[in-house]
């Protein structure tokens, strides 16, 4: 027993290789012991890469003793990591069942809840840790940033205080903070605390994230479509879907009462193009800002170099539609059509980039090039007939397919990434 004291020292300094050396000595005189497995684990799961081998210690210290609640504890933080969430929440609970006085296991079950944007049930699961120690910084923490996700922000400064006061070291209390300030519209503050989250621990990408939105936030464009975002996320993913269906039929019946009443196009058409600006803004917000965020001697530092690729695919799109809607005007053409052209491409681009795994990018690049080929493919068919009745056709393709693409990501970002 002295050598697993020593082990779970190492494991609370962060000596992972050590404390893996340690155990798998112990192992080599007595491989049937359930918690030497659980610790061995813990220290594999460090290492991204071996987060297979990692469940495999952990299931195995589960199967050697299933009466162990800190067996499905360590197995629960293995899952979560390959971002196997019902697997993981089942062993939450089962570590619970079995010691439901372990404040420790709550703060399992509610980071599970956050990471599934489950912000209720992250709440109440971080609530139940703190009856059970009501100093429990992974239960104080979640809670300060549930709080902030479902709207409370003034209980979750409050919060976020109480917690940073107990523990002025520790990052996550930095963060929550951050974001509860960042929601109460207090930028500057938000950015002090996302900035000391950082320097605590600089792999913080919740801090990260927050920190990028701190300073982004200075915009008002950005605010208002960040709020949007925010607000949107506090509803389940169905009925989200609901309300973005929901606004476009409405949007196309006040397109349909235009086109069939002209004397009230002067009130239907200006909400279309209203809207029709503020949804291709909510879809490329993100890495417009990032584009300007890059000039800023903090911020350029911030981004990973998928968002830098994704602010310059933007930035050229968007100066692309500029200048030859401009250019084509300029010759006596129609530059409002190059414009258009452009500026819907946004959307394919943006959705490409916003994908989280390799596959899925190249799968939605690929759709994205034979979208954008649409009009030219028409336009060639056009010129080999010598009529240009037709365009209009590919040019409603265009859009319903670019339509159909946004719809084929919000479903694709549902679905689980397996590690």
């Amino acid at each position: 027993m002295g050598s697993l004291s020593r082990v779970h020292l190492l494991i609370q300094q962060q000596r992972y290789d050590l404390a893996e050396r340690e155990l798998r000595g112990i192992l080599v005189e007595d491989p049937d012991q359930a918690e030497p497995h659980s610790l061995l684990a813990i220290c594999i799961m460090q290492d991204e890469s071996r987060l297979k081998e990692a469940t495999d210690e952990a299931e195995l210290a589960v199967g050697l003793d299933p009466e162990e609640p800190f067996c499905h504890y360590t197995l629960g933080h293995v899952l979560l990591a390959r971002n196997r969430i019902n697997e993981a929440r089942t062993a939450a609970q089962q570590a619970i069942a079995l010691d439901p006085y372990d404040a420790d296991y709550f703060g399992l079950l509610a980071r599970i809840a956050l990471s599934d944007r489950s912000w209720q049930a992250a709440l109440d699961a971080a609530t139940g840790g703190l009856r059970i120690d009501p100093e429990n910084e992974i239960c104080s923490n979640i809670r300060s940033i549930s709080l902030e996700r479902l709207g409370r922000s003034g209980e979750a400064l409050q919060s976020a205080r109480e917690t940073l006061s107990r523990s002025p070291d520790n990052s996550m209390a930095h963060t929550s903070l951050g974001w509860a300030a960042l929601r109460s519209g207090n930028y500057l503050q938000a950015q002090e605390s996302f900035r000391e989250a950082l320097r605590l621990e600089p792999n913080n990408e919740m801090a990260r994230d927050g920190m990028i939105d701190a300073l982004n936030s200075r915009s008002f464009l950005f605010r208002l479509v960040n709020g949007f975002h925010t607000w949107l996320s506090r509803f389940a993913a169905k009925y989200q879907f609901a309300m973005i269906f929901g606004a476009w039929f409405i949007i196309q019946f006040l397109d349909n009462l235009g086109q069939n009443n002209p004397a009230l196009k002067f009130i239907t058409f200006p909400i279309l193009i209203l809207y029709n600006l503020f949804v291709l803004l909510t879809l490329i917000a993100t890495p417009l800002f990032n584009t300007f965020l890059r000039f800023n001697h903090f911020g350029r530092h911030l981004l990973k170099r998928k968002e830098i690729w994704a602010s310059n695919l933007i930035a050229v799109c968007l100066l692309t539609a500029v200048v030859s809607g401009v250019y084509v005007y300029a010759k006596g053409g129609n530059g409002l059509l190059y414009l258009g052209y452009w500026l819907l491409m946004l959307i394919p681009v943006s959705t490409t980039l916003h994908q989280v795994t390799a596959q899925r990018t190249i799968a939605f690049a690929v759709a994205s090039l034979v979208i954008a080929l649409i009009p030219v493919y028409g336009i060639w068919q056009c010129l080999a007939a010598q009529s240009w009745d037709a365009m209009p056709g590919y040019v409603s393709t265009f859009a319903w397919s670019i339509f159909g693409m946004q719809i084929a990501s919000n479903f694709v970002s549902q679905m689980p990434v397996r590690r």
